[in-house]
């Protein structure tokens, strides 16, 4: 089979787009089965075959464009970016180097300069795009432990982080050959947010010669944000490296009623943000900025000795050699949508985890365990269940019925619900039928 792209008489085109209609107007989030993935043969089946093998990675998939989907940091990319994706794909364009990736390089350097400015961070803030949150904490870790420039003593390195975070920090911890003690999870208050009074004691005890402290914007089970000005001022005064994990709340650089949120933020020295969540692209879409860093390039630099040019090549700093440019896609969906609309997604969204609290607090089952700052909620719906099996038998239940999904966490001794009300689709109406299908008896 060659590389030539088929004829309009093989209809492919009008196959994609069909499919793409089924996934985003897919009414059931988890499907009923997932199908027997052929075995790979000895003769090319052809472009002919494209439409059935589709079907299959549609029926097997979840549909994450479901207005019931409501488990999860994770939701559709929007439509443009799905077909943008396909551009991006055929192009297969290297981040490694400009020359041959060079409108995909340009767009990373706006991109990292319109995620400044909307952030109110300096003017001359860097910052390189990863694959994933995970690399792109790894990669602030990375910087904050000395980088390339320094590699010893990180065995007497402090890495404090909130009870709860994210474990590619704790992952990242290991990768990094840090102490065994660490990360040293500091507790948090009963909406996830950190407790600056138990870190500025660990902070005034170090004695440690490096201290990097971690703050969360958007917690991975309450979408808890920490009070990033009274920890940046505790990181100054201590002399630690105060890293933000805003993988998932730093889609708040968009927002309009919401920004309050982000006070503290420019007090960090290093930031990771994750468009592949809350601005919806698809993953591994993240970036790692590091605002009024003077020494970028001599801790996360290294030197490509085999294709020199007049200019550098995106590649030269980070972890990462071969990248895909992931930033382009976000591009074309910033310019779809614009700065308003995506207010408007954002601060909906928020509003609608706000009206599930207030539903969940009139409910006579339900009880929400938290006041929303973001767009989730981790709610208890009946006694507390500390073993899982009633809870996990609910969400199992949702599942079968085919409509309201969410989550199952496991937050401060429990099992609990939580629900990540991110989809665009989602109504106060679907919220209400979630509460119903969890009042029905088995």
């Amino acid at each position: 089979m060659s590389f030539e792209i088929p004829g309009p008489e093989t209809a492919l085109a009008e196959a994609l787009i069909e499919r793409l209609r089924q996934i985003y107007g897919a009414e059931r989030p988890i499907p009923r089965g997932v199908p027997e993935a052929r075995g790979i043969p000895d003769q090319g089946l052809g472009w002919d075959a494209l439409p059935g093998l589709w079907d299959q990675i549609v029926e097997g998939g979840a549909k994450l464009a479901s207005p019931w989907m409501m488990g999860h940091m994770d939701t559709a990319p929007h439509p443009a970016a799905a077909l943008t994706e396909t551009v991006v794909a055929a192009l297969n364009n290297n981040l490694l180097f400009r020359e041959i990736s060079p409108f995909a390089s340009e767009i990373e350097e706006q991109l990292i300069a319109e995620f400044a400015e909307r952030l109110g961070l300096p003017g001359e803030t860097q910052g390189i795009f990863c694959s994933g949150g995970s690399l792109a904490n790894l990669t602030a870790l990375f910087a904050a432990l000395g980088g390339y420039r320094e590699s010893g003593g990180r065995g007497e390195a402090l890495l404090a982080i909130p009870e709860g975070a994210h474990t590619s920090l704790t992952k990242a911890a290991a990768i990094l050959g840090l102490h065994r003690d660490n990360p040293l999870k500091l507790p948090v208050d009963g909406s996830g947010r950190m407790e600056v009074g138990a870190l500025e004691k660990t902070l005034a005890e170090s004695r440690h010669p490096v201290k990097i402290v971690v703050a969360v914007l958007g917690g991975t089970v309450t979408g808890a944000v920490d009070d990033l000005a009274a920890i940046g001022a505790l990181c100054q005064r201590h002399g630690a490296w105060l890293h933000v994990d805003a993988v998932y709340g730093g889609a708040l650089a968009y927002s309009k009623t919401n920004r309050r949120f982000l006070k503290g933020l420019e007090t960090a020295n290093s930031i990771a943000l994750g468009p592949q969540k809350w601005l919806y692209v698809p993953r591994l879409c993240a970036l790692t900025l590091f605002p009024g860093m003077n020494d970028f390039d001599e801790k996360l630099g290294v030197e490509m000795p085999y294709s020199a040019g007049a200019r550098e090549h995106r590649g030269k700093w980070g972890l990462q050699g071969s990248r895909r440019a992931d930033a382009v896609t976000l591009w074309t969906v910033l310019q779809v949508l614009g700065r308003n609309t995506l207010a408007e997604m954002i601060d909906g969204s928020i509003d609608l985890a706000r009206q599930l609290h207030d539903m969940l607090s009139a409910h006579n089952q339900a009880e929400p365990l938290h006041a929303p700052e973001l767009n989730l909620q981790v709610f208890r719906f009946g006694p507390p269940d500390r073993e899982g099996d009633r809870v996990l038998g609910l969400q199992d239940r949702l599942a079968a019925a085919g409509k309201a999904w969410v989550s199952v966490s496991h937050w401060q001794g429990e099992y609990v619900l939580r629900a990540v009300l991110l989809n665009r689709g989602t109504e106060p109406r679907h919220l209400s039928d979630l509460l119903k299908a969890l009042s029905r008896p088995n």
